[in-house]
């Protein structure tokens, strides 16, 4: 079901004009920027989009701007772990595994220092699970992560239920261009 799930929302999310996944994703961007949580953080994790993910690019120099501490995932593919990485400027990032653009150093920072981590992902269903790619990179990361984790993604990719599996870490929100929805108990 969950390999269906992927498929669909996939080739849906493909679907979108270019300018139309922009003006989403900068309505997205907006929605985080507002967000009272986000303008309290000290040190927010980020990532570098792919294809017709939600771009964040703004985000990340917002992030900069605003002289927040800032943290991109570095995948480790042989050990499919990631590392959190901290960048002072968008220019620091190199294409990496998988076509990602990756932090050029390692600065890596202790990921319970990170007040939120901001995760892509394919699907989301209301109470916060995901569907990503299948490699289980963010799952594993976050297991004992105690910070606020939020889920970034257009409201199209919210569904009723992506049908967890055990192993399967939640968001506490997910952020759409509707707004925010509490999904956890932080």
């Amino acid at each position: 079901m969950k390999k269906e799930i992927r498929k669909n929302m996939i080739e849906l999310r493909d679907s979108f004009d270019y300018d139309e996944l922009n003006k989403l994703s900068r309505q997205i961007v907006k929605n985080v920027i507002n967000w009272t949580k986000y303008q309290i953080s000290n040190t927010i994790m980020l990532y570098s989009n792919i294809k017709s993910e939600v771009r964040i690019n703004d985000l990340i120099k917002k992030g900069i701007e605003d002289k927040k501490i800032v943290v991109l995932p570095k995948t480790i593919k042989e050990d499919r772990k990631l590392l959190p990485c901290m960048i002072e400027d968008i220019n620091e990032l190199e294409v990496g595994n998988y076509g990602i653009l990756e932090p050029l150093g390692n600065k890596v920072l202790d990921k319970n220092r990170i007040d939120i981590i901001f995760v892509p992902g394919v699907a989301y269903d209301y109470n916060g699970f995901r569907i990503g790619y299948g490699a289980g990179y963010y799952d594993r990361f976050l297991k004992d992560y105690k910070g606020i984790k939020a889920g970034v993604c257009y409201s199209f990719q919210v569904v009723d239920d992506v049908f967890h599996e055990s192993c399967d870490i939640n968001m506490d929100y997910l952020i759409t261009e509707k707004g925010i929805i509490k999904t956890g108990e932080i």
